[in-house]
């Protein structure tokens, strides 16, 4: 029988993992280069609001921006992944942060007109493309396999608490500096990312054939994506985690669509208003479950807490949704009101942000921990590509549908098909053992 480690090994791996000098100067660069996209996307989305909210497509020009920085996902991504097993990724994730801050600074030119706002996203997320999975393969090079769900949590961590930080300090950087102030803020942030990175040793993992020239790669990228999709279609423990990381995070642009609307419908104000009901608890849940989830997996088995976590999301999600009728049934104070609505609002999105980083820490170390240093990058790249890939008609439609209906119809029918579905794969994986 395979020996527990005691709390005080436990402990001593925790602390291990932040006094790795090159371990935190890739965990310092991804806290800025997360603040910079969380402040960037919570800005475009503001802009991209105000400049339709007088049109009947505000929703749908929200969806816009969203796909705008999916989009780029489905085309570039598991060719990036496949290019990134054979880069050093110091370089990749150098060249990626500096090439980001000086697109970032387009903004200050073009953030007047749609069209130009979403072809510099699509811009943006396409340079993301190569830094995501060179990022994501090059945690297990820098830890030890005892510290990789801890560097996990703190990745997943720093990613949720950088949404609280990005998304709140928006509104205040505006009012500060002005309209250009998240632009220029953006810019810096992703420039001292790339310093700090800089500094890492080389993380280009040497092959016994040698390094391929780009050509070859390029003629036989086609191929090697082919490839990985029937390795991961054929290893449960691939398939398995990313179809949950695939369904959460197309939830997430859904609701990143909506979340304007759903400020005005819910709580009758704009949304960069409303940081302490829909922002905060959002980002507050997400870093309560990672900062559990190593406590959790004592307990439970990852795959039990990621069935469960999407059930929980769900239902949190359709109640999210049926929050707004309040305005309806409840003919109070509308001080009361709005509090009591608030109050739900934040608890129901505190719940979603908790399971949100359960399924996401969870699922992104089982995908680490059956990959190889030579596969994780394609790995990486293919989740990216397949994310967007699900997550681009639901955002179109969605978006659509709410101009057409209202947000609240759409985002309780989101949570009552995610219930469906996750109280469906729950009880396949329990029939099959696969919950002990």
């Amino acid at each position: 029988m395979k020996r527990r480690p005691l709390p005080l090994e436990e402990l001593k791996d925790d602390v291990a993992v932040t006094r790795n000098a090159n371990f935190n100067k890739l965990w310092s660069a991804q806290i800025l280069s997360q603040i910079a996209q969380n402040l960037l996307n919570f800005a475009l989305i503001i802009r991209v609001f105000q400049l339709a909210q007088n049109t009947r497509f505000a929703n749908i020009s929200v969806a816009l921006l969203i796909l705008s920085f999916g989009i780029p996902s489905i085309f570039f991504s598991a060719a990036a992944g496949v290019y990134v097993d054979h880069w050093n990724k110091k370089i990749v994730l150098v060249v990626a942060n500096f090439l980001r801050a000086v697109l970032v600074l387009g903004y200050l030119v073009f953030e007047h007109n749609l069209v130009l706002v979403l072809l510099l996203s699509f811009l943006i997320s396409s340079t993301t493309q190569f830094f995501t999975p060179a990022e994501a393969s090059s945690i297990p090079t820098l830890v030890s396999p005892k510290q990789l769900l801890r560097a996990n949590s703190l990745f997943v961590f720093t990613l949720y608490a950088s949404f609280i930080v990005g998304y709140s300090a928006s509104a205040p950087v505006i009012d500060v500096i002005g309209p250009a102030g998240p632009y220029v803020v953006t810019a810096v942030m992703f420039a001292l990312a790339g310093v700090l990175v800089s500094l890492l040793p080389s993380l280009h993992v040497k092959t016994s054939t040698g390094s391929t020239p780009f050509a070859k790669m390029v003629r036989y990228t086609l191929h090697e994506i082919m490839r990985n999709w029937r390795l991961i279609r054929a290893d449960h423990n691939l398939s398995f985690p990313i179809t949950q990381l695939t369904i959460t995070q197309a939830s997430l642009g859904v609701i990143l669509a909506l979340a304007p609307a759903l400020s005005l419908a819910t709580l009758r104000s704009p949304i960069q208003n409303n940081a302490q009901y829909l922002v905060i608890p959002a980002g507050l849940g997400m870093v309560l479950g990672v900062s559990f989830i190593g406590q959790l997996v004592k307990r439970w088995s990852k795959i039990r807490l990621i069935a469960a976590g999407l059930i929980i999301a769900a239902v949190a999600l359709t109640l999210l949704g049926l929050s707004i009728n309040l305005h309806l049934i409840w003919r109070g104070s509308g001080a009361v009101l709005g509090t009591i609505i608030g109050l739900m609002v934040a608890a129901t999105v505190l719940a979603l942000g908790f399971m949100n980083a359960l399924v996401s820490a969870a699922s992104q170390t089982i995908l680490q921990e059956n990959t190889t240093e030579h596969t994780r990058g394609k790995v990486f790249g293919a989740l990216g590509m397949m994310i967007n890939i699900a997550a681009t008609l639901p955002i179109l439609f969605a978006g659509l549908l709410a101009d057409l209906t209202s947000v609240n119809t759409v985002i309780t029918g989101l949570g009552c098909l995610l219930l469906i579905f996750a109280a469906s794969q729950y009880y396949m994986l329990q029939r099959q053992g696969k919950l002990a």
